[in-house]
């Protein structure tokens, strides 16, 4: 983000409840600041490249972590000093490429730096807002109040709106999708080109809720998702879909940036915190109460090669999130929430809060087994194994069920946990093999099962709505209790 964008949200825009940070959750947070970094504290770009080195641009020049050694790069190059590093991209070969304020673009390759002082003078290539690469190896240059400029290694070609369809000079993003066509978000609206012509959506001729587009990004099945400064936009191809405050748990309209995980969750950096978004239903706020964020303006967001998550704010320097969310629900028969059930393993627990949701963090590529436990419960599944973490995991799901004990001559104990609103029930007994019938109020057989295998699932959402008596009969006598599936 340069000094003019800046200036211009500063102008334009509208300048969770979280729970307390434990010491399990707080380790896998780190923040860094002018303190304990070569960091600015504006983080205005970051980009993690082939060798795992981590590169941030700030508002004094660019800083690189590598392990845990950090460089500032912005004292080993003139031009980097004191200066603004809006945008950072790394290609194919591994070079590093810089969008700088006063100079443009510079390539670096790990030793040498390119410039290209001529260029950026012919074109006034100043204040570059974003650079992305195309699967044929062109660059395509936002430039703020300067248009779209493509650099294939040869030629440079400058777009604005004097000699194009580009919506607006004012360049804020640009993303590719899998058909080499580029999205380019501007503060008039998106403009699509796809090497052969232009089209454009706007608020006047789409369901965009707003015309200011600070990042646009290509999910893996090509769907486009926006941020604007009216919500979050989904549009893929046919039909759109528009998050905001009013019907998501958004915790506000102006989003900053967009990035996925590999597991393809949606990562949200906001000006009241950042989200976590499966794409579907399933959201998680964290903010400066339930983290380390130092505070709830978050400006850049970052998942590096190995899972990690990098949130990056204006003033207060940046945040590492290193663990993986794993989140679901417990909830009784009826689909209510069961709260104070233990879920988890030996090394991660948590336990469910009056809606009956946990939350836990795990490290990444771990594998572990989620068992919930609470004193007379059984539970469907009774575990659920998790391999290989590499991303957020939403519907890690549990139904309780109390049981209900039969009655009848034998003294085999048989216990049916009736899920009602999943559809189905078990029944969990001594013997490993039973006969089950169930029978109407007039007496009526209405199904039987000759060979039901103990602990397995009975499907009862096709059956009329009734009361009945449920017969279990097993080699040691028979039980039997009243069901209700009105």
């Amino acid at each position: 983000m340069n000094k003019i964008y800046r200036t211009f949200l500063a102008v334009v825009l509208m300048a969770f409840a979280g729970t307390p940070l434990t010491r399990s959750v707080a380790q896998n947070w780190t923040a860094f600041n002018m303190s304990n970094s070569e960091l600015g504290n504006s983080v205005l770009a970051m980009a993690s490249d082939k060798k795992n080195n981590k590169w941030f641009g700030t508002d004094l020049g660019m800083a690189r972590l590598t392990g845990k050694t950090w460089t500032d790069f912005s004292m080993f190059n003139e031009k980097l000093k004191g200066q603004y590093v809006n945008c950072l991209t790394v290609d194919g070969n591994n070079v590093l490429w810089i969008g700088t304020d006063d100079y443009g673009v510079i390539e670096f390759d790990g030793a040498r730096w390119t410039e290209h002082k001529d260029q950026m003078k012919r074109l006034q290539m100043k204040f570059i807002s974003k650079i992305a690469i195309d699967r044929n190896d062109v660059k395509w240059i936002g430039v703020t109040l300067g248009g779209l400029v493509r650099y294939d290694g040869r030629e440079w070609t400058k777009f604005t709106t004097n000699d194009s369809e580009l919506r607006s000079d004012f360049i804020l993003c640009v993303a590719i999708d899998r058909r080499n066509r580029k999205w380019i978000g501007t503060n008039d609206g998106i403009s699509v080109y796809d090497d052969r012509g232009w089209s454009s959506y706007t608020k006047s001729n789409s369901p965009l809720p707003d015309n200011i587009v600070p990042a646009i990004v290509i999910d893996r099945n090509d769907v486009v998702w926006m941020a604007t400064l009216g919500g979050l936009v989904r549009y893929d191809g046919k039909e759109w879909k528009v998050y905001d405050t009013g019907n998501s748990p958004l915790p506000c309209n102006q989003l900053n940036d967009l990035a996925f995980d590999p597991s393809g969750a949606l990562w949200i950096a906001t000006d009241k915190g950042i989200v976590l978004f499966d794409g579907e239903k399933h959201w998680r706020l964290y903010n400066n109460k339930n983290s380390l964020l130092p505070n709830d303006v978050m400006r850049r967001v970052m998942v590096d090669g190995q899972g990690s998550k990098w949130f990056g704010s204006s003033l207060k320097g940046l945040v590492r999130f290193a663990a993986q969310p794993i989140m679901g629900r417990v909830v009784d028969e009826r689909g209510v929430g069961v709260s104070g059930v233990t879920v988890g393993d030996a090394t991660h627990q948590a336990v469910t809060d009056a809606n009956g949701e946990y939350y836990l963090e795990v490290a990444t590529n771990a594998t572990l087994t989620l068992t919930p436990q609470l004193d007379g419960r059984t539970f469907e599944p009774a575990s659920r194994k998790l391999s290989v973490v590499t991303g957020a995991r939403f519907e890690q799901d549990f139904v309780a069920s109390s049981g209900m004990v039969a009655e009848g001559t034998s003294g085999e104990k048989v216990v049916v946990n009736p899920y009602l609103e999943q559809g189905y029930i078990t029944i969990t007994m001594e013997s490993p093999m039973a006969e089950v019938e169930f029978v109407n109020e007039k007496g009526e057989s209405i199904r039987t099962i000759p060979q039901y295998k103990n602990e397995a699932r009975i499907t009862i959402s096709r059956m009329p709505k009734a009361n009945y008596t449920l017969f279990i009969r097993t080699v040691k006598g028979e039980k039997k209790l009243k069901f209700n599936l009105k």
